[in-house]
């Protein structure tokens, strides 16, 4: 007779799937989805594999089953910035957001190198439903970069390939002397993200003088923006006189000319001031 106090206590249908599915993530920690195996998983859960097939069916379904569970990765990603950020802000955050949660998630580096390595039904469709989720994203920002030049779905797939390439090759080697293993290397990217969302964004504003400008033109034509020009250099000439007054050279009068000594203290150099602003 069993002694009651050794006696494992009776689990669960949910414990058993919760053990199951708890086991199946370490052994997909240690070796990965395509070395991972049925039986290693059931003796880690301490299971038998009749308990295993009749919660989950065969190895395919339970993989499929599993594997669900990342579908809406990157949209929880999303999800868990900030919210009501401009959208220059939004963008920075989510690629930050990215990098960051794909370097410290393994069950998601796992499965992105399965998807590369191994080609079935589960890998691709874990793969499509990812690109699904993405996409109206994908064109939300193309509608803000539309009157302009950047093509922002080809510059955001560069940009998330990198990240998931250096964060996938960390265990082989440094890239470019950047190992994203260590706290160094990993400020390396985020210095890089926000270098080339600046770079990405500025071009709007870019794009926003220049339709500015063109705008002046159509309503005010090249005389208009010109006489423009000319005022907004005079004020700009007097403001800087104003405000560098005591820096400017001044006036010693002159002897040789009519009252020359009334000139003497005056600030010099207006012209020169007002011909700077007239070429900016």
């Amino acid at each position: 007779m069993d002694n009651p106090k050794t006696r494992r206590p009776r689990r669960t249908n949910k414990d058993l799937r919760n053990d199951i599915m708890n086991a199946a993530s370490e052994v997909i920690k240690k070796e990965g989805f395509a070395k991972s195996s049925l039986m290693r998983i059931v003796n880690l859960a301490k299971v038998e594999s009749t308990v295993f097939h009749r919660h989950f069916g065969d190895w395919e379904e339970f993989m499929d089953i599993y594997t669900r569970k990342y579908d809406y990765w990157f949209s929880d990603v999303i999800d868990s910035i900030e919210k009501n950020q401009c959208t220059e802000k939004e963008f920075r955050s989510i690629i930050h957001g990215l990098f960051d949660d794909l370097n410290s998630n393994i069950i998601m580096q796992e499965l992105l190198k399965w998807e590369i390595c191994d080609e079935n039904t589960i890998t691709k469709r874990t793969a499509q439903m990812r690109e699904f989720n993405t996409m109206p994203l994908v064109r939300r920002f193309q509608r803000v970069f539309a009157e302009s030049d950047v093509k922002i779905g080809s510059l955001s797939a560069l940009l998330i390939g990198g990240v998931y390439y250096l964060i996938l090759h960390k265990k082989r080697s440094p890239f470019s002397g950047i190992d994203v293993n260590n706290c160094d290397g990993q400020e390396e990217i985020h210095y890089a993200i926000d270098f080339f969302t600046d770079a990405i964004f500025n071009r709007i504003k870019e794009r926003g003088i220049l339709n500015m400008i063109e705008l002046l033109l159509s309503v005010v034509g090249q005389r208009g923006v010109d006489a423009l020009a000319f005022l907004l250099a005079f004020a700009l000439t007097a403001l800087m006189d104003s405000v560098f007054h005591d820096r400017l050279p001044h006036d010693h009068g002159r002897e040789f000319a009519v009252n020359g000594a009334l000139s003497k203290g005056k600030a010099r150099g207006s012209g020169l001031i007002f011909v700077l602003c007239i070429a900016l």
